[in-house]
């Protein structure tokens, strides 16, 4: 099968690009930058790809051509209120182009990969695949409802696509530094975890790939997923970092409404400071922190036979990279490295 990727040096992108590679597929991707994927993957791993966006319609089109499907792990994103509109316009447009040209080149199948903001609504009990689309207030969250919306039609319609919505993703090899990478270095760094109402729930990238793989090999049909991994209360979590690390952690409690505002006052500060403020407290970040809705794995797990690892081995792998890419130092992570090739 020959699989055009977008995203592909991207987290998620990476890690299912890898996963269809070791499995036998041909991969191709659509990258902004050759330059970055052959940092990423090396010179000889990725045998087809076409420079481009995807909100450039002709770029999109060229990639899909002769491909068997088509996975959409593309999206920007951005806490910077200066870049809400253009955060809003990519997301959006791209996932249009993306997929309209994905159906106009007869794909077989293709896989949206969004995001539990797409479905988030802190006064739902549990989230799973027939929650109806969430309500957003920042640029990201409301560019994946609308794409939500647009997804939806689509599946209404029957055309063959599938739908994930990871939770916080962590494991190892992440290209960049996403936030729930930010937000482990952060409370690695200070050497403490605030304890939070609610909890927050972590997915590993690798079983991520694992289900964009089993989507991709069997008959397509419109289908949603979450893939939730674990729940994890904050002081749940302190303690596995403390079991991983073998360090003494800071539990200290917080108050929701208190980090909220603390999240649109650095939000308005990073609107009016034209340099970055490295803090992972954003209104959007604390929304989910202090307001988390835990995400049902069952049709996952039975229908992709979709096996979830431990969570403290995910966190472990994690900060493994964390140390390696010089993140963190030796001493934050502590134990996480004994054993470690």
């Amino acid at each position: 099968m020959r699989v055009m990727l977008t995203g592909g040096t991207g987290f998620v992108g990476y890690h299912t690009t890898m996963a269809l590679l070791e499995a036998g597929h041909e991969v191709s991707l659509l990258v902004r930058s050759v330059d970055k994927m052959i940092d990423i993957y090396g010179a000889d791993t990725i045998g087809s790809f076409t420079r481009g966006d995807i909100c450039d319609p002709a770029s999109v089109r060229a990639a899909v051509d002769g491909c068997d499907a088509v996975v959409h792990a593309a999206a920007m994103v951005s806490v910077d209120p200066r870049d809400a509109e253009r955060v809003y316009s990519t997301n959006v447009e791209g996932t249009r182009i993306v997929i309209g040209a994905a159906l106009d080149a007869g794909a077989e199948t293709i896989v949206h990969v969004s995001s539990v903001t797409a479905l988030f609504d802190p006064k739902a009990s549990v989230l799973n695949e027939q929650s109806p689309p969430g309500r957003a207030r920042n640029a990201y969250g409301r560019s994946k409802v609308e794409c939500e919306h647009f997804v939806r039609r689509l599946q209404a319609g029957g055309a063959p696509l599938y739908v994930t919505y990871p939770a916080s993703i962590i494991g190892p090899q992440d290209p960049g530094l996403t936030e729930p990478h930010v937000g482990l270095r952060a409370f690695l760094a200070v050497g403490g975890v605030p304890l939070l109402p609610t909890g927050n729930q972590w997915v590993d990238v690798r079983d991520v790939a694992a289900a964009h793989l089993r989507l991709l090999e069997q008959p397509p049909e419109p289908r949603r997923f979450t893939l939730g991994g674990h729940y994890l209360a904050w002081r749940e979590l302190a303690a596995e970092l403390e079991a991983i690390t073998g360090r003494r952690l800071l539990k200290f409690p917080m108050s929701g409404v208190a980090m909220r505002l603390a999240g649109t006052a650095l939000d308005l500060v990073r609107s009016r400071v034209p340099v970055d403020v490295d803090v992972p407290v954003t209104r959007e970040a604390m929304e989910y922190a202090t307001r988390w809705v835990p995400l049902d794995n069952t049709l996952a797990e039975q229908t992709l036979d979709v096996s979830f690892r431990p969570v403290r081995e995910s966190l472990r792998e994690a900060i493994r990279w964390l140390y390696r890419e010089g993140h963190i130092s030796r001493r934050q992570a502590g134990r996480a490295l004994d054993d470690a090739d």
